[in-house]
């Protein structure tokens, strides 16, 4: 461990980990090396605690507690000691279990002689619960992609507020390498619309600019209805995404379900500082965008 650790300690690396037979080694270590150590006591909370509590007394405060994982016929136990460490914790205001928890769904690996394939479904599903049971890591064996994308899609469910749509940073994207001739667009930030427009743009290929306007997460059709998305917000999206510095043409591409939006769009672009600049209504789909491209870019004016 401490060999580890010489290689490794500027990135102040997580021990793992003290148990009762060696504490005191591990929290010199800890200490020597000012990294955070877990705390390990599998299917004992009374020993989990008292270890928590003697390591904060030796002087090491920056602790992960692992109650155990046990796959198979021990499930119900991990379930039980996660949820009652957090409960503890939260419920109880006992700030010995108030800190991180770990699990280790690679633990599925050592229960039998299982095919590859079933290993590997247990270690999944073992990692989707205790992750719905508090665990902040968790240790995993298999990278395979079937494995992981469930526990990622769980996570974003668990961490994501039910509240609030799921939505991408608002600013200026590139596609390609566009230049003063390249096509600019415009969607807004809701996470489904972004990347779906992201997906057929890059299936198409070519070098556009696209403008992706805070709507607060919100669809492009329910974000017009609602006026989270007006010719005000478009006009200051291409003012401040500095798009008009970038290209020497004047036009906009706006999703074809903003359609509505386009005369007062162009009336708003002047008011904003951006006289002369047209706007072209888009599709109503992103599949048909490089269709779009190939009858109106560029448009005939440009081509004059």
């Amino acid at each position: 461990m401490e060999a580890g650790l010489v290689a490794a300690s500027d990135r102040r690396p997580l021990i793992y980990a003290a148990t009762k037979d060696n504490w005191s080694e591990m929290a010199d270590l800890a200490l020597m090396y000012n990294c955070p150590l877990t705390v390990f006591a599998p299917n004992d909370l009374n020993l989990l605690r008292s270890l928590s509590k003697t390591m904060i007394e030796y002087g090491v405060e920056d602790l992960v507690l692992d109650p155990g994982t046990l796959p198979d016929e021990g499930l119900s136990d991990t379930v039980n000691n996660f949820t009652m460490v957090r409960r503890n914790a939260c419920k109880g205001w006992d700030k010995l279990f108030g800190f991180p928890l770990i699990g280790t769904p690679i633990t599925a690996w050592f229960t039998g002689k299982d095919s590859k394939e079933m290993l590997a479904w247990k270690e999944a599903y073992v990692a989707s619960m205790l992750m719905s049971r508090y665990a902040d890591i968790l240790i995993m064996h298999s990278l395979d992609g079937w494995v992981q994308l469930p526990t990622v899609i769980w996570r974003f469910n668990i961490y994501t507020d039910p509240r609030k749509p799921v939505a991408v940073e608002p600013e200026l994207k590139t596609f390609g390498k566009p230049d003063e001739m390249s096509p600019v667009m415009l969607t807004t930030n809701y996470a489904l619309t972004y990347f779906t427009v992201e997906s057929d743009l890059k299936k198409f290929g070519g070098n556009y600019y696209l403008i992706v306007v805070d709507t607060e997460g919100i669809s492009v059709e329910s974000a017009v209805a609602g006026r989270y998305l007006t010719a005000e917000v478009i006009a200051e999206a291409v003012k401040n995404s500095g798009v008009a510095e970038k290209v020497k043409h004047r036009y906009l591409i706006l999703p074809g379900m903003a359609a509505r939006l386009s005369g007062e769009t162009e009336d708003e672009l002047k008011n904003v500082g951006l006289p002369g600049w047209r706007v072209i209504v888009g599709t109503r789909d992103s599949s048909g965008i490089a269709k779009l491209l190939e009858e109106k870019w560029p448009p005939k004016e440009e081509e004059e």
